[in-house]
């Protein structure tokens, strides 16, 4: 059995937990950066160098239609994490419900105006000459049949990985990934077709994995913690969900805006393969953003949990995790992408025009040395998000992508020239990352870096002599927690009564866990903290054994017969105790009791 004072120990659910949800992330962004690529690939060597054009002028505006189903996504998530660690599943039910029928009913909107103005978005977004003005149009009009499903798995993926279903996460994101490239394939091999065929085949990629994904839904899954009800639709709740995700929000439509601007100050330098080139990049980096995105959106889901139950240590631990991962990946991104600049100019651009090739091969070898500095940027932005600073969240999020951007980019472009574009995202980000740093130091809830990155107020959490960290792997460690369980209750001042009865639930309650998650054969842990604050004592425990919710366990009993050792047992923890919550969260068992 671990047991160090003070919850410093690494807990090893939470990292497998992290790892699990990371890759699922991962999975996730990957597919939804495949499509684009896939498209850029597939353009470039079949239809040539202006449907590369076509793609750059449409990347802002594909942002920008993200910006929804982002916003709602990260913003139910956000709202949905806290109720969740306080058991408040109908709200969360209602949170769920609202979010999809928000984000369905404007994403239609969105496609249906976009629809009857897509000659001007085409002008807006940059495309002049009339031939690739009309591969715009006839790309954008493809797309936009699947954007409204793209938008509700979007918004479905965080529901199920809260609940743990993760390897239905990770099929929907191959399916995707497997659609797109058969479509593609089947579009230029067998129809010919031009850019309307393939943005049809992106949408098709959208429109199966958004029906496996509310296959979970649809029937009366038992397992489900989520269902879709229609209990009249509060635009109070829609507007909070909003409030919630505005910092992602924010990110997507600064990015579009950002974009946009940049596309016209390349497009007034006159070089034809200026906005080419700066779209092969983009989109370079909208294939590899889940090195840095699936380890902030992680953090940023955890964060969110470990707040609403003042885990400190536990927040510590997922922040490492996700600046040590994130950072790995992109340094060892950086370096590929330096050393094979050339052959993936050459693979992304195809064309026999030298300049071309040569603006590509510049915009990687110099952009690619931003990569390392999204660690900071994203972690930080993600978990301003999680912890819902709000507030400096949407600041920070606008000058990601252009209030930062645009100013450095301008400056970059009047004194360097056309290489002046892409020095600037390596300014940018580095600029964004000193000020990241700046504003924790600025911080006066703790006095060390570590403590001070949490950005919490001085009363978070517990001092580390009002808590106890436990981690059990077996039966037989689990029978010393009722000794640990009451010296801790004694030393915090409780009465002789109120100790035993403390050790007594934890001991019912730690055996009771084991007996029922540790029979499958196996590895198991369970995590008790043990915590003293404001006259209560508090048992937290964390197993990533099979769901088990106590109360319905124990109405089930009841309803049956036998088993009265059981009934027994549930009856001392569930009685005993002030107050009793429980939540799967991640695929994991989560109970709070108050003694």
């Amino acid at each position: 059995m671990e047991m160090i004072y003070g919850g410093k120990a690494e807990n090893k659910i939470i990292r497998r937990l992290f790892h699990k949800s990371e890759l699922s992330w991962g999975v996730s962004d990957f597919s939804k950066a495949i499509g684009p690529i896939i498209d850029l690939v597939f353009v470039s060597h079949f239809i040539g160098v202006d449907g590369v054009t076509v793609l750059g002028f449409m990347s802002p505006l594909i942002m920008f239609f993200e910006l929804i189903g982002s916003a709602v996504a990260n913003g139910a998530r956000n709202k949905v994490s806290s109720m969740i660690g306080a058991g408040k599943l109908d709200d969360a039910n209602r949170v769920f419900s609202d979010s999809l029928i928000m984000s369905g009913g404007l994403s239609v909107l969105l496609s249906l105006l976009a629809f009857f103005f897509c000659s001007g978005l085409a002008f807006a977004l940059g495309a002049r000459d009339p031939e690739i003005a009309g591969m715009t149009k006839q790309y954008l009009l493809g797309y936009l049949l699947g954007f409204p499903f793209y938008t509700l798995t979007r918004v479905i993926t965080p529901f199920l990985q809260i609940e743990g279903q993760y390897k239905r996460v990770n099929t929907t994101s191959i399916m995707t990934t497997v659609i797109d490239i058969a479509a593609d394939a089947f579009v230029v091999f067998v129809l010919h077709g031009g850019m309307l065929e393939i943005g049809l085949a992106t949408s098709l990629g959208y429109i199966v994995p958004f029906f496996v994904s509310a296959a979970y839904y649809a029937g009366r899954n038992s397992a489900s913690v989520f269902r879709l009800r229609f209990k009249g639709f509060s635009p109070k709740l829609c507007a909070e969900i909003f409030r919630l995700g505005a910092p992602m929000g924010v990110t997507k439509g600064s990015k579009s805006l950002g974009g946009l601007i940049v596309n016209n100050l390349l497009t007034a330098f006159n070089m034809p393969y200026l906005v080419a080139a700066h779209g092969v990049f983009a989109q370079i980096t909208v294939f590899l953003r889940a090195a840095w995105y699936a380890p902030a959106d992680t953090l940023m889901a955890f964060a969110g949990v470990f707040a609403g139950e003042e885990d400190r240590h536990s927040i510590k631990l997922v922040q490492r995790l996700s600046l040590i991962h994130a950072l790995i990946m992109t340094s060892i991104i950086t370096v590929l992408l330096f050393l094979f600049c050339d052959p993936l100019a050459a693979f992304f651009l195809n064309s026999d025009n030298p300049e071309a090739l040569e603006l590509a091969k510049q915009c990687i070898r110099v952009s690619c040395l931003s990569l390392p500095f999204h660690t900071i940027v994203y972690n930080f932005n993600n978990y301003l998000m999680g912890i819902k600073r709000l507030r400096f969240a949407n600041i920070y999020s606008f000058l990601i992508e252009c209030g930062n951007l645009i100013p450095v980019t301008l400056l970059m472009l009047r004194v360097i020239g056309y290489e002046g574009a892409w020095i600037s995202k390596v300014v940018n980000m580095a600029g964004l990352s000193l000020i990241a740093v700046f504003y924790i130091l600025m911080n006066k809830g703790g006095k060390t870096f570590s403590d001070k990155m949490l950005l919490m107020p001085e009363g978070f959490g517990t001092t580390p002599e009002n808590e106890i960290a436990v981690i059990a792997s077996s039966t037989q460690e689990i029978e010393e927690l009722s000794k640990i369980a009451l010296a801790f209750a004694m030393e915090h001042g409780a009465g002789k009564k109120r100790a035993k009865t403390y050790g007594l639930i934890t001991e019912e309650l730690a055996v009771f866990l084991a007996e029922h998650g540790f029979k499958d054969g196996k590895e198991h842990h369970i995590n008790m903290r043990l915590v003293a604050k404001d006259d209560e004592l508090i048992i937290r425990m964390r197993d990533d054994c099979k769901p088990l919710n106590l109360k319905d366990y124990y109405q089930l009993l009841n309803d049956s017969q036998g088993k009265e050792e059981e009934k027994v047992n549930l009856s001392i923890i569930l009685k005993m105790s002030k107050d009793v919550k429980y939540t799967a969260t991640f695929g994991a068992n989560n109970l709070i009791l108050r003694v």
